[in-house]
């Protein structure tokens, strides 16, 4: 009579105890969550407690006489005076292009920037996903480089290589500049990239296109990127979306892909292209878009492909050819601005070059900006084999002082690096001392900081 009335009364403890146990589970969880948390936390600044704190080059002190004539420092002085004060693995990192791997700021990308100095990142498609998430990116990296970076993507529009569809929607490219035949639509093009570009904190733009097609050869790697299979209409369209682009100095495009890949049907991410062309032949056809816009002038910077060009140089491919990048496009063709490489890690060079030595070689061939690595590790190989190549001969502080000239006087021009105001002496910069290391922070010239368009 009694088990009925004990039941319930079982239950009526049994509920609050289970409860209790519940309870007592989720705070467990909770604690083992919370310290898993603690955990990655503390490895994470584990991680990053081998890397020094942000730093910003205190820029050089103006050269001044007294009684001689004087001028307003022009660009190249000023960034020959800079090259000049920084250290050797500065000059090296300088010239390196590294690739951001993802969508979040790294520890290895805080150590490329913050510890190795490094000039310039790429962002590819993988490391673009929201408006957001790029601005907070490209922000970090500018706010942490040691000098102002140039910060790349390869936005050319189109069906193609449209990188910042997922933040601005569809913009168009090559094709639809080329089909309508406008001067108007490409620079109002160029325009919109670069109001896009400001917004997101991009700088240097790889593109447009100038390859162009050889009848009966199809290279899938131009499908849809292509102005036109007329030279004429090629210029005029790149020439107007640069001068779009260009429009306010903040943002440079860059032309590709020299010496031209439309004769060949081997895409250089997958192989080795080769072309049987002469210097005549190259001269008379692929060259001439680069011609013809070298001489209107709004070109600051080429890309050199991988492709061997055996007529030329049958031992190097075009990227780490002096035959080619110094021999041709800067001799022949009188460009002095940047050369940057097609990325280092490509197939087509990666088969047969580790990305220090294929760097050295494209170094030593006369290019400017090495595109390609993406790990802490690749930028202290880098740092180490052009260290000693300087140390044997095999490269020179000239050439590398050279280079670095030509990019720092790209980021003056731009405003990433502020001009100053001061008249100078007569005299070529190259013949100032160095500052002293005893002098002061406040006497040095721009001993502040860069302003970030993109922080408040």
């Amino acid at each position: 009579m009694n088990l009925p009335q004990k039941s319930a009364n079982y239950q009526q403890g049994a509920l609050p105890q289970a409860r209790f146990r519940w309870i007592l589970i989720m705070l467990v969880l909770s604690i083992v969550i919370f310290r898993g948390v603690v955990a990655q936390q503390a490895l994470f600044q584990q991680a990053l407690a081998g890397i020094e704190p942000a730093q910003k080059v205190k820029l050089p002190i103006l050269p001044t006489q007294t009684g001689t004539a004087t001028h307003q420092i022009t660009p190249a002085e000023y960034a020959e005076l800079i090259v000049n004060s920084l250290s050797t693995p500065d000059k090296i990192s300088q010239m390196i292009m590294i690739k951001l791997i993802g969508t979040t700021y790294s520890t290895d990308e805080i150590q490329m920037i913050q510890q190795y100095h490094v000039g310039a990142v790429i962002a590819f498609g993988d490391a673009i996903q929201s408006p957001q998430q790029v601005i907070s990116l490209t922000s970090s990296l500018q706010k942490d480089a040691y000098l102002p970076l140039f910060i790349a993507t390869d936005q050319e529009g189109g069906y193609a290589v449209n990188r910042l569809e997922p933040l601005v929607g569809y913009r168009p490219g090559a094709p639809q500049m080329g089909a309508a035949d406008s001067p108007t639509v490409a620079y109002n093009d160029g325009k919109q990239t670069l109001q896009d570009f400001t917004r997101f904190g991009f700088n240097f733009n790889l593109a447009p296109v100038v390859d162009i097609q050889e009848p009966g050869i199809y290279n899938p790697q131009l499908a849809g990127r292509l102005f036109s299979g007329n030279i004429t209409v090629i210029t005029q369209m790149a020439n107007n979306y640069l001068e779009g682009l260009q429009s306010n100095n903040t943002v440079i495009g860059v032309l590709k892909h020299f010496p031209g890949l439309g004769s060949s049907a081997t895409d250089p991410h997958l192989g080795l292209p080769v072309v049987y062309k002469t210097e005549q032949e190259l001269y008379d056809n692929e060259f001439l878009p680069y011609r013809n816009l070298i001489a209107l002038g709004n070109v600051h910077a080429i890309m050199v492909t991988h492709e061997m060009l055996p007529d030329i140089d049958s031992k190097y491919p075009a990227s780490l050819s002096q035959k080619i990048i110094t021999g041709l496009l800067r001799n022949t063709l009188g460009f002095q601005g940047l050369i940057v490489t097609d990325s280092l890690d490509m197939s087509a060079i990666a088969a047969q070059y580790p990305i220090d030595q294929a760097a050295l070689l494209a170094a030593e061939a006369g290019a400017d900006v090495l595109m390609g690595p993406h790990t802490p590790d690749q930028v202290q190989q880098i740092i180490d084999t052009f260290t000693n190549a300087l140390h044997t001969g095999a490269f020179t502080m000239q050439q590398l002082n050279t280079a670095d000239i030509r990019i720092i006087t790209q980021k003056i021009e731009m405003g990433l690096i502020p001009l100053p105001k001061e008249q100078v002496p007569n005299s070529s910069p190259s013949t100032t001392p160095e500052p002293s290391p005893t002098q002061t922070p406040g006497s040095l010239v721009g001993a502040m900081l860069v302003k970030n368009p993109f922080i408040d």
